[in-house]
């Protein structure tokens, strides 16, 4: 399982009166972590909520992830869910 859709989570904070703005960003030839942490930088965000979701073992060593990047290269403050 890949996780809730953007738009079933912008949908979930619209119901609970947030304003919320789905934005989709191209890769290029960055990795998941790099590209949300530059978009976080050009927005000039306080603070980045994530989710964390489990990856095999193996999976991880081998590709590494999003999580593991921002969390290794994040500046500004990160709240982690899981």
């Amino acid at each position: 399982m890949d996780g809730p859709k953007g738009e079933d989570l912008a949908s979930r904070l619209q119901r609970n009166g947030a304003p919320v703005e789905l934005v989709m960003r191209s890769m290029k030839s960055r990795s998941t972590g790099e590209a949300i942490l530059e978009y976080a930088a050009a927005f000039h965000a306080d603070l980045l909520v994530k989710g964390a979701y489990t990856q095999s073992r193996l999976r991880q060593m081998i590709f590494g992830g999003a999580t593991s990047h921002i969390l290794a290269h994040s500046k500004l403050p990160v709240l982690m869910a899981h």
